[in-house]
């Protein structure tokens, strides 16, 4: 199959971009014809004074990629375009212009950006749904995007005139992580005959399991209010003789640093941040994940991750991790925002070895099959395959 794939890349690499890389490679192996059409936020550094005026009007919709496109498509013929970002350089034109050239649009839901401007439910420290409708003034007044009233207006304009114009409607069919992100495309009317549930997938062999073992408690993610970071430090104040390794960095690492200094909290450590081999030695040699999330998460990647370690998961109970977690099978859930709740499901978990192994016993079978690279194939391919233009 001929797959057009459209990715956005954010000026920090993150979770999505990653994503994007390995469904790539995903395609190539099963010998489908890729051509990549992508666009990185990082261009807009070296942008004149001139490209900068003509930003917010480019961002809505943006000639230069109704004409790429056009190019792309009238030489590669697709049959399919699969889309992951096209903010804010490639804009909402992409699907305009597909649609009109007969190109079944395939969109993956990585987060809200079509229903929220800053793409989280999640403002002001609050979960937050008032743009849901359509009407995006909402981000506006509460600064949602980047604080700022000026980027809060321009995401705003760009999703309100494209929601206007039908783009939802010119999408063929979307991805969703879980049944909790198709439930909020449901609930602004999406008809079910285009919302699919596909998870993230991984590759269990690249990680080393060890069900049982460990000997700290590992929190890897980026540092910042909406992933529940300062829950989780008010929970390691209540678990002394526990370990826990922060890996990641953030907005908040100087500020969060400073409280457990100032709270002489020697059980917490800031690793900093870690990749590929080393990542990986991190989560195997680590007695559990904990993923005290105050936002809707999609599918975090790095839960998978645990799971092929063989490593149960605490979640917050909020948006789609209750999905992604089978409470006691492979891994607990606790209260958001509630450091009590989550300092008794970590000492309940990591004092009983044998319930961490059959926990992760059960992450890593999850692993290899549920969440393994050709099952996720398999799924895709057969999205793909009833959507497929006629030749």
């Amino acid at each position: 199959m001929k797959v057009l794939l459209v990715h956005n890349f954010y000026q920090q690499f993150g979770g999505e971009d990653a994503v994007l890389q390995a469904e790539r490679k995903l395609l190539e192996v099963h010998n489908d014809e890729v051509y990549s059409y992508t666009r990185d936020n990082s261009e807009i550094k070296q942008y004149t004074i001139e490209q900068k005026a003509r930003f917010g009007f480019q961002s809505i919709f943006s000639q230069h990629t109704r004409r790429e496109i056009t190019a792309v498509v009238n030489k590669f013929v697709p049959d399919i375009a699969y889309v992951h970002n096209v903010f804010p350089l490639i804009s909402p034109s992409l699907y305009h212009t597909l649609h009109a050239l007969g190109v079944p649009v395939v969109q993956v839901i990585h987060n809200f950006r079509f229903l929220c401007p800053n793409g989280w439910f999640y403002t002001r420290g609050e979960i937050c749904e008032r743009c849901k409708g359509g009407n995006y003034l909402h981000a506006i007044r509460y600064r949602c995007y980047r604080n700022s009233y000026l980027l809060s207006a321009l995401y705003s304009t760009s999703l309100g005139i494209n929601r206007l114009a039908g783009v939802m409607e010119k999408i063929a069919a979307f991805v969703c992580l879980s049944d909790f992100s198709r439930g909020k495309l449901r609930e602004v009317g999406i008809p079910d005959t285009k919302l699919f549930v596909r998870p993230n997938f991984i590759d269990a062999t690249t990680l080393e399991p060890k069900p049982g073992e460990g000997t700290y408690v590992l929190y890897l993610g980026r540092l910042s209010q909406e992933k529940g970071i300062w829950t989780l430090l008010q929970a390691f104040e209540r678990l002394p003789d526990v370990e826990l390794k922060i890996v990641g960095t953030g907005p908040l690492e100087s500020e969060l640093k400073a409280y457990v200094y100032e709270r002489n909290l020697k059980n917490v450590d800031f690793y900093g941040f870690a990749q590929g081999a080393e990542k990986g030695a991190l989560l195997s040699n680590s007695l559990c994940l904990v993923l005290p999330s105050e936002w809707y998460e999609n599918f975090p990647v790095v839960a998978l991750e645990a799971y092929a370690a063989a490593k149960p998961v605490i979640a917050s109970n909020v948006g789609s991790l209750p999905y992604v977690v089978e409470e006691g099978r492979n891994g607990l859930l606790f209260e958001p925002r509630n450091p009590e709740d989550l300092a008794e499901k970590i000492r309940s978990l990591i004092t009983c070895r044998t319930t961490r192994e059959s926990m992760g016993n059960y992450s890593r079978s999850l692993a290899e099959s549920k969440y393994s690279p050709e099952q996720s194939y398999q799924t895709l391919r057969n999205i793909f395959c009833h959507l497929k233009r006629p030749l």
